[in-house]
């Protein structure tokens, strides 16, 4: 900055009255705060759903699951051997025995598809801070369900459900014959995930034993991993070990095309708010050309002394940019308290049907905040330079005629 612009700037500071309160300079801050707010406010909103989608999943199910690979169930031997070979890795935090089944949950003529899983409370149970009321360990008769499952059967802690098990391998002239079993709701599951809350009743081993009459063995064994980001890395190395008669299964093989999704739809959202900036773009070309049209004056003064188109240019960018890359962070800072207040409220929650999970959360990260002020403040330099090419347009003699 020479001498010259130096002086026309604090000159321009010194009159704020004049310069920074016109009704159309202070339009277009407005205009740009309100809009990289929304920018900011929509990306976080979007960046703290990413996280949680990818928290929940990561928390609701194994990181790798290691299965049979003929669709057998894991012997009590063979279980035993890969719980002790793969809890000694260092990338390890727990391995546990599991057992899955899709079953049917009857209450009254209210039948719904569920998925039930087994474990042996008498060790560490992965989804204790998910259950909700009841000590969390089951006892024998006992079961643990998924809070929006109990809602739609219109059941509660303390009522008994009904679960069927029919058995397609003994099918009679009377039809398929079904084991059933009532079970006592001893606690609630609630994770936020929609589909386990919806669908998840967890046993213990000896009752689902019992309704399957399976007499032993294991779906899978249940990996969880200190970096879950790993776990496809982790388990090529897993099933060269293991050898071909088991499979690991890492967390990303179904749930990576999901994330990907939801961050194809963060980003495709960025650009669509992008516009909101643009559109605010506008009033800053307006506030420009207006600022030119008042200062046509001093324009010709410096074109007089020997400024070049340049630098007067230059000079009126510096005089609108500052403001403009001012309100760009205030416009974030908005974003932030609006982000905040999201997802505080209360009146209103994402459906979890839909979302797949039901609780609104913002993050608000570095890059996305580099992200916004990078993009916001490259759309208001376009719109700032737009103007200033009228400058060059302009005749001393025009200006001066029309002055006086």
């Amino acid at each position: 900055m020479d001498k010259l612009e130096l002086f026309f700037i604090k000159r321009y500071l010194k009159t704020p009255k004049r310069n920074l309160f016109r009704f159309t300079f202070v339009f277009m801050v407005l205009g740009i705060i309100l809009s990289v707010g929304i920018l900011s406010a929509g990306l976080n909103l979007f960046q703290g759903y990413e996280s949680n989608l990818k928290s929940l999943l990561l928390d609701s199910f194994a990181h790798i699951g290691i299965q049979s690979s003929y669709g057998d169930l894991i012997s009590e031997v063979d279980s035993a051997s890969i719980i002790d070979r793969l809890s000694q890795k260092r990338e390890s935090l727990s391995a546990i025995p599991s057992l899955e089944c899709p079953l049917l949950a009857q209450k009254g003529d209210k039948i719904r598809a569920i998925n039930l899983r087994a474990y042996d409370f008498n060790r560490e149970f992965p989804y204790q801070k998910y259950v909700n009321g009841g000590e969390g360990k089951l006892q024998s008769g006992e079961v643990i369900v998924g809070h929006y499952l109990a809602e739609e059967l219109g059941l509660g802690i303390g009522d008994s459900i009904e679960l069927n098990y029919p058995r397609f391998d003994r099918i009679t002239p009377l039809g398929i014959l079904t084991a059933q079993n009532n079970y006592k709701i001893a606690a609630l599951y609630r994770s936020g995930y929609y589909e386990s809350d919806r669908s998840l009743v967890i046993s213990t081993l000896e009752d689902a034993r019992a309704l399957l009459l399976l007499p032993e063995g294991y779906s899978k064994i249940e990996l969880r991993l200190k970096d879950a980001d790993k776990a496809g890395l982790f388990a090529r190395d897993y099933s060269e070990e293991l050898g071909q008669d088991f499979i690991p299964i890492p967390w990303n093989l179904y749930a990576e095309s999901l994330l990907r999704l939801v961050a194809m739809e963060k980003w495709l959202i960025f650009i669509v708010f992008s516009f909101l900036v643009l559109i605010a773009g506008i009033n800053v070309i307006s506030a420009v050309s207006t600022i030119i049209i008042d200062k046509s004056s001093e324009i010709a003064v410096l074109k007089t002394l020997g400024a070049s188109h340049r630098s007067i240019k230059r000079l009126f960018a510096l005089r609108v940019g500052a403001i403009a890359i001012l309100a760009v962070v205030i416009g974030q800072v908005f974003g932030a308290a609006l982000s905040w207040f999201v997802e505080k409220q209360t009146f209103y929650r994402l459906k979890g049907d839909v979302y797949f999970i039901d609780t609104l959360g913002a993050r608000i990260t570095f890059p996305n905040l580099l992200v916004v002020f990078l993009v916001a403040s490259f759309l208001i330099f376009l719109c700032v330079m737009f103007p200033l090419k009228q400058i060059e347009k302009m005749q001393i003699i025009e200006v001066i005629r029309h002055k006086h």
